[in-house]
Formats: C-alpha cells, sequence, structure tokens
C-alpha cells in the first residue's frame, strides 16, 4: 500500500498548519501526505456529504444537458446519436459514481480521505472524457473542473491542491492545442481562453487552501478549548455532586441552572422535579418549585439590598432549619447568577456540641491529671506531720508544702472558672493606649526603662470586651517579665494602627519557643514553667477568639544575639472599627 494509503497515530496538539495524515506514518516528513488529518474533522465530513450531493446535483444537468442540447442543433437523428453516445454513457456512470459516493459518505465517515481522493480522480477523469469526446465546444467544460479544484483545497495538502490546478489547466491546454492543429475557427482564442482559465483555476485553488488551513487551525483550537471546557464541566460536576452541604446555582431570572443531591434532599424536592431540574434544557425556575420558595426570599432580598454575600438561617416548609450562604456571581456569560450553598443546622448543632464534648473531656482529663499531683504531695505531707509532731521546723515546711500545693489547685480551679465567666458580652470600642500606659506603671514597678511602651495613635481604638482585654495584657506581660532579662528594653509593648488599632504586641529578649512546642502553645495545660499551671496563654487564646482576634506567637531575628519572642493581638479586618 502507498504512504499516503496506510493509518498513522494522532497528530499532536502543536501541529496546526500540516498536522500528519491519518494516512501517513508517524515518522514522515512533512509534505508527503495528500489529506492532512486536520482537514478530517466533523465539520469537513458534513461539507463532503454536501460536495458530494453537489457532484450528484452536477452529474444529473450534465446527462439532461447531453440530452437536450442535441435535440435543439440541426442534425439528423442518427448523426446525433453517433456523436453523443460515447458523452451518454460516460454521463451515465459518472451519475451512477456521484450516488456511490454520497452513499459511501453516509455510510462510512473514517475514511474520508480515500473518499475524497477518489471522487478528486473520477472528476478529473470523467470531465476530461467528457471534454474530448462528447463532441462539442470546449469552452462548455472550462468551468465544470472546480469541483476538483474546490475539493483539493478544502481537504488537500498545498502540493496536491497545485497538482489539480495544474492538472485542469493541462487538460484545458491541450483541448485547445488539438484544435489549433486540427485549424478549427477560434483556435488561437481558445488557446488564450483556456490559460487564463488555467490561471483563474491557480488562483481560486491557492485561496481555497489558504482559507482551508486557516480554518483547520480554527478547528483544533475550538476542539481543544470544547474538550478543556467539557473535562471542566465534567470536574465541576463531579466536585459538586460530591459535596456534603447542598449546591445550587440560580441566575438572574431566577432560573435553577445547578443542583446537587444534597440541596435536593435539605429542600425536600420531589425527585421529578430535582431530575428536571437537572437535565440540560430542562432548567425550572424556583417559583415552580414550592420547597425552593424559601430561596428564592433571601435571594431577591439580597439582590433588592446590593449585598454581595448574605448568611441567613430559614425554615423550609418542611419544618427543617437550614443555613443560607448566598454569594453573588459576576462577570458570568449571559448575566449574573447566584451561589447558594446549604447546611443542615442540625448536624452543624450536633458537630459543635461533640466538638464541646470532645474539648470538655480533654479538658476535664486536664485539671484531673493538674490536681492529682498536688493531691498526693498534700496526702504525703499530711503522713509526714504525724512522724515530725514534735519538730516544729519540720512542721512548719510540712505546712508551707500543703499551702504551695493548695494555693496551686486553687489557681487551676480559678482559671477553669473564668473560663466559665468569660461568655460573649456586649462588645464596644475603646481606646487601648490609656491600658497600655496603667499596666506599663503597673509593670514595671522599680524596674525603671525595663519595659518600652510604643503607641502609633493615641487616639486609635479597638473593638474589645475592656477586661478581657486587660486579662489577656496582664498574662502576656507576666510571661515577658518571667523569661526576659533585665536590661533596658528588655520587654516591648508597641500598639500599631492608626485610627483603628491593627495589633498589640508584648515581645522579651529572653529564650525563644522551642519550635516544636509552638503548634501546642494554645492548648491547655501545656508550660514549661514549675510555677504555673498551663492555662494562661489558652484562656487568652480563647478571649482573643471570642472578641473577633487572633493570638500568635511571631520571632524576630531569630538565631542571633538580636533574637526576640513576642505575642500579637492582632484585629481580624472584619472586627476593626
Amino acid at each position: 500500500m502507498p504512504v499516503w494509503g496506510r493509518k498513522a497515530a494522532a497528530a499532536p496538539a502543536a501541529e496546526s498548519a500540516f498536522a500528519r495524515s491519518m494516512f501517513a506514518p508517524s515518522a514522515a516528513p512533512a509534505g508527503t501526505t495528500f489529506v492532512p488529518s486536520s482537514r478530517l474533522g466533523r465539520e469537513r465530513v458534513r461539507i463532503f456529504r454536501l460536495l458530494a450531493g453537489a457532484r450528484l446535483f452536477m452529474a444529473v444537468m450534465l446527462l439532461g444537458w447531453l440530452v437536450v442540447l442535441p435535440m435543439l442543433q440541426a442534425q439528423s437523428h442518427a448523426q446525433q446519436a453517433a456523436v453523443a453516445m460515447p458523452g451518454y454513457w460516460l454521463a451515465l456512470t459518472y451519475l451512477v459514481q456521484t450516488a456511490l459516493s454520497l452513499w459511501w459518505s453516509f455510510r462510512d465517515s473514517g475514511r474520508l480521505a480515500w473518499q475524497v481522493l477518489i471522487a478528486i480522480s473520477f472528476d478529473l477523469l470523467a470531465f476530461t472524457a467528457l471534454q474530448f469526446t462528447a463532441g462539442y465546444p470546449a469552452r462548455e467544460f472550462s468551468l465544470i473542473y472546480a469541483l476538483p479544484v474546490l475539493a483539493a483545497g478544502i481537504y488537500g495538502t498545498l502540493p496536491l491542491t497545485l497538482l489539480v490546478a495544474a492538472l485542469v489547466t493541462l487538460i484545458l491546454l491541450s483541448n485547445a492545442l488539438l484544435a489549433l492543429w486540427g485549424g478549427g475557427s477560434e483556435a488561437d482564442q481558445r488557446l488564450l481562453n483556456a490559460a487564463f482559465v488555467g490561471m483563474a483555476y491557480f488562483a481560486v485553488a491557492l485561496l481555497t487552501w489558504q482559507l482551508s488551513q486557516r480554518l483547520a487551525r480554527q478547528e483544533a483550537r475550538a476542539s481543544a478549548s470544547e474538550s478543556m471546557a467539557r473535562r471542566q464541566m465534567a470536574l465541576n460536576q463531579r466536585v459538586i455532586q460530591a459535596q456534603h452541604d447542598g449546591v445550587m446555582v440560580v441566575d438572574g431570572h431566577m432560573v435553577l441552572e445547578a443542583l446537587n443531591p444534597a440541596a435536593q434532599h435539605l429542600l425536600d424536592l420531589p425527585w421529578s422535579d430535582a431530575v428536571t431540574a437537572r437535565w440540560i434544557g430542562g432548567r425550572r425556575a424556583l417559583r415552580e418549585l414550592p420547597s425552593a420558595e424559601v430561596v428564592r426570599r433571601e435571594i431577591e432580598r439580597m439582590a433588592t439590598e446590593g449585598e454581595e454575600e448574605l448568611e441567613v438561617q430559614v425554615r423550609t416548609a418542611t419544618g427543617r432549619r437550614l443555613l443560607l450562604r448566598l454569594s453573588t456571581l459576576e462577570g458570568l456569560p449571559g448575566g449574573v447568577g447566584y451561589l447558594i450553598v446549604l447546611q443542615d443546622l442540625r448536624e452543624i448543632d450536633a458537630r459543635i456540641q461533640q466538638e464541646k464534648l470532645a474539648a470538655m473531656g480533654r479538658l476535664v482529663a486536664s485539671v484531673a491529671h493538674e490536681i492529682r499531683n498536688p493531691l498526693g504531695a498534700i496526702g504525703q505531707a499530711n503522713q509526714l506531720a504525724t512522724e515530725f509532731a514534735a519538730d516544729p521546723l519540720q512542721l512548719e515546711r510540712l505546712h508551707h508544702l500543703i499551702g504551695q500545693n493548695v494555693e496551686r489547685i486553687n489557681r487551676t480551679v480559678e482559671d477553669v472558672l473564668e473560663l466559665g465567666r468569660a461568655g460573649t458580652r456586649e462588645v464596644g470600642l475603646l481606646p487601648s493606649a490609656p491600658l497600655l500606659r496603667e499596666l506599663h506603671a503597673e509593670f514595671e514597678g522599680t524596674d525603671v526603662g525595663r519595659i518600652a511602651l510604643f503607641i502609633q495613635d493615641d487616639a486609635a481604638q479597638i473593638r474589645f470586651d475592656a477586661l478581657h482585654l486587660r486579662r489577656v495584657l496582664v498574662n502576656l506581660l507576666s510571661n515577658a517579665r518571667r523569661y526576659a532579662s533585665n536590661r533596658p528594653q528588655a520587654i516591648e509593648m508597641r500598639q500599631l494602627g492608626v485610627r483603628a488599632v491593627r495589633e498589640i504586641e508584648v515581645s522579651n529578649d529572653g529564650p525563644l519557643i522551642d519550635a516544636e512546642l509552638r503548634a501546642q502553645l494554645f492548648e491547655p495545660f501545656r508550660t514549661t514553667s514549675s510555677r504555673g499551671v498551663g492555662l494562661g496563654l489558652y484562656i487568652s487564646h480563647e478571649l482573643c477568639q471570642r472578641n473577633g482576634a487572633r493570638l500568635l506567637y511571631r520571632t524576630a531575628h531569630e538565631g542571633t544575639p538580636q533574637q526576640r519572642g513576642s505575642f500579637v493581638i492582632q484585629i481580624t479586618p472584619g472586627n476593626a472599627p
């Protein structure tokens, strides 16, 4: 089998101008094929069927022309039959071939390149034979060669396109030369006309090939984009379907565009409505779904108020409590859309309750462990007190030990009770600079210059409960004073932010907290000090969270003599005044 008749691997995506043919092996050099695979897409199959239909229509017209034209000429019936008989058979054969070609194009679209080559070859042979044997003036056949030239330009490579145009030109010139040698009338004019028509066919062939090449590149890009879009749509659909929360997408006309099974379950949509809503082309308006009426009202309210996001608790017609998170989707083709995420509040409450129970279990276990150690020491001291009843010094030591452990148990209980008292209060705006100056004077004491204070804006305000903020700062300053050196400015307090407090930082030049301990820094009963119970930072962290802030630990100049560790109260942007 010739090279152009073998199948090959698919062309690489980067090749667009001359994609490798499906008829050439992958190692074949570019330009050795007749029909590149980039010209064999789905659209080209449809175009070839139109071309096959045009060829069939042309065959019918040729046969009719060969039948009607002799009747109009002044010749006897015998002369007409003798002259037109070869043309009749040729036209009839061409009619049969075009009909088979049209049938083949519908029957087997996988061999389109073979069909194109056979159609071009048969057109050239049939038209040439008609031109030389039909016995009519050759100018009648000059324009009929447009079909094979166009087919070569649409489907073929540039060499095949130029080859077909050259063959057509040679056929026209050959017919004109035969007329010139035979001494026919107007032979010179026919030769000149053949040359001009051949040049026109070359121009048409080049123009058709160039347009087809550009169309092939556009089709390749469109096919790649379509494939990526289909893949992205499939991935998005898989992600939406796998979501535990309900997900809905609604357009600006309140028409449901997407719905996952979780949303169907949470809204108690009937199965038929949900399936219809998910079908392509079967979109449903929210007003047609009574179960989704509560969603439609919230979307309309959000659009009326001009909000881009909304979070609201609602109750459906069936009594289910839902948390709706609505977001406006701007810049979508076709107009604005709305994304709705639905969550069952019963499940949220159950998860919160489980987390609370788990946290309480950890807290109770930690408290029990913290209390057991000093209770053991108290019990042991009580036993020793009976043995050393006659020794006042030993009794005093044991009483002091019991007092220390009782104080330790009392601090643990007080810290735990503080967690219960630190509920959410009505938080207002307050300036933090006076509190910082008060604490600076209180903690500095006789160590003048040990604590440095920097306030960027005295009038800056913070949204924080005053008692909570004081408790957090007292904890942080107590830790800093415990570990800092006695050098001037060993401890620094910094308030940053103009008009609104952005963060408050308490740093010291003491040893940095080990990297492996930083992940557990704000967990309860995590301490490296024998004098603490490990609840100070945990309580401070909880108080910051309850006031819409974060407590962070940062280091600066780590590994150098100037290294410093700092605790930062960072105000979240949504909680800034």
